[in-house]
């Protein structure tokens, strides 16, 4: 199989990337790929010059080694074996001296479909998009399961979000009529799902797992998982009233393969056009000439721009879950930034999605991009709260770094519980003075300062009575001394509100009454306790 377009071993790795290859960080081969071949045997090379080699068989060091000598002669352009890699002295010296990338697959890739869709790379070289096709192949593969099951199916990602459903589905029950017209399982039946260990039995079954109850009005279903190395891309959902048989079972586990080939390819599209985003990001947010070189590649050059930084309001968190969140997050905003400023770039670093956005419209100033933001927030208010960081608008992308600690700290102020107003959306001058305490507060904690005097004894006093003293002159210190809207915020009534501000201001000797006193204690909670209420 010859290539019309010139794709070499790094453009593969590339597109590939951690899913099914390792090792690929250290190749810079540039020669063109033009098919892949496996391996039969040593001493067997013939047609391999240009080629891939799938090392099926090959595990031992020592026939690694071979196989480098005789494939790197031979003129092909990598070997591929099963991971774990095992490179000894032998294998390292003859990688060294051949002219050959030496790559591992994942532990669970099948070597067909590594073939596959390194074929799929070479036959629409560089630019190929399979996507759209992806997509059709699913929703005739949803079709066809309904046909040989007899019942509506949905095939869907880790996320829930359906990807594809069949044509019968006003067959289905209430849930499966939602998610279909909402493109995405609703929380509470997903949440449902999962607090039954659904999801876990779905996901560690290699055959299709029989649900017979879920809850009330919603009819059984069988669930499948859609595996490929090591990885859970998804899952097909039919609704089924009584177990399936033989041969459903075999269709279910059979389209399980199809649907994985196809998530692979979208999954792999989707995991290289984020790889370019992020280079380009992190590129851009370090400033300097490599930030100038970017935008250049990027079309707009020197022209101003700023920095958005947006999370949850909850934070990130550390499951594959929250990364998964983050990363739609990053993939929504960056669609969504592309209908107003076709040339920003959106990518998550680290929990946190930063976009970066070019200054190429007559009417962008930073009221524009505020709006816009706002607007963005505002449609996220349905799911997790989204809040943006907005940082100021540099006059040169050289000093793009600027831009990005302003937002990260607007971002961070909205992110804690001194957010008390609830806004999504700042920039770092309209949350200044908090910024400028949650810094101080991180100062005083690395110096292991503990806060001393009345509120001091308040705590101590709170811990050993298990009763709320500090959340009670908060909520009175905060209200302004509204003992009404003060108790409202701690939840009891305002006769005992009344009781217990007395019983503070004695126990701490408080006078409530001293300005300096009320200022030196509200400054002391943010600092020392900056939980709200």
């Amino acid at each position: 199989m010859t290539t019309p377009t010139g794709v070499s071993i790094v453009d593969i790795v590339d597109r590939l990337g951690m899913t099914f290859l390792s090792g690929g960080d250290t190749v810079d081969d540039a020669r063109t790929v033009s098919r892949v071949t496996l391996h039969e045997g040593s001493g067997v090379t013939q047609g391999s010059a240009g080629a891939v080699v799938l090392g099926a068989g090959l595990a031992e060091s020592a026939d690694i080694a071979t196989a480098v000598k005789e494939y790197g002669s031979a003129g092909a352009v990598a070997l591929i074996v099963r991971e774990p890699l095992a490179v000894d002295e032998s294998v390292a010296r003859a990688v060294a001296e051949a002219d050959i990338a030496l790559l591992g697959m994942v532990k669970d890739a099948s070597w067909l479909q590594s073939a596959s869709l390194i074929n799929e790379i070479l036959e629409s070289g560089n630019n190929g998009d399979r996507t759209s096709a992806a997509d059709a192949d699913l929703f005739h593969l949803a079709n066809s399961i309904a046909q040989v099951l007899n019942g509506p199916v949905t095939i869907e990602n880790q996320s829930s979000r359906i990807l594809a459903f069949s044509a019968d589905q006003a067959f289905g029950d209430e849930a499966r009529k939602q998610s279909v017209l909402g493109h995405q399982v609703p929380q509470h039946y997903s949440d449902r799902l999962r607090s039954m260990g659904y999801f876990n039995k779905i996901y560690g079954s290699t055959v299709p797992v029989f649900l017979p109850g879920i809850g009330p009005g919603i009819r059984p279903r069988v669930g499948m998982r859609i595996h490929a190395a090591s990885q859970i891309l998804g899952s097909i959902w039919v609704i089924l009233d009584e177990e399936p048989n033989e041969l459903q079972v075999k269709t279910l586990v059979e389209a399980a393969g199809v649907a994985a080939m196809s998530l692979l390819r979208a999954k792999l599209a989707a995991d290289s056009a984020r790889r370019l985003r992020l280079g380009e990001v992190i590129t851009l947010l370090s400033g300097g000439t490599s930030a100038k070189e970017a935008a250049e590649r990027l079309g707009y050059g020197r022209s101003k721009a700023n920095v958005l930084a947006a999370g949850f309001r909850s934070g990130a968190g550390a499951s594959l879950e929250a990364e998964a969140d983050v990363d739609q997050l990053a993939l929504t905003l960056n669609t969504y930034l592309d209908q107003v400023f076709p040339l920003s770039v959106a990518a998550a670093i680290g929990g946190t999605v930063y976009a970066v956005i070019p200054h190429t419209r007559h009417q962008t100033d930073d009221d524009y991009v505020r709006r816009i933001a706002s607007e963005f927030a505002d449609r996220s208010r349905s799911e997790k709260s989204v809040v943006i960081g907005i940082g100021a608008t540099v006059a040169d992308v050289m000093t793009l770094e600027k831009s990005r600690d302003e937002a990260d700290r607007a971002l961070r102020v909205l992110r804690s519980t001194w957010n008390s107003s609830g806004r999504t959306v700042a920039r770092a001058d309209d949350v200044q003075i908090n910024s400028l305490l949650l810094r101080l507060s991180d100062a005083l904690a690395d110096e292991n300062e503990t806060a001393s005097g009345p509120l001091a004894v308040l705590r101590e006093y709170d811990r050993t009575h298990d009763i709320n003293l500090v959340d009670t002159l908060r909520a009175w210190l905060d209200t302004f001394g509204d003992i009404p809207a003060a108790a409202s915020l701690v939840h009891i009534h305002v006769n005992t509100f009344r009781y217990r501000l007395k019983k503070l201001a004695g126990i701490a000797g408080i006078d409530l009454d001293d300005p300096e006193t009320r200022f030196s204690l509200m400054l002391q909670l943010r600092l020392f306790y900056p939980t709200a209420l």
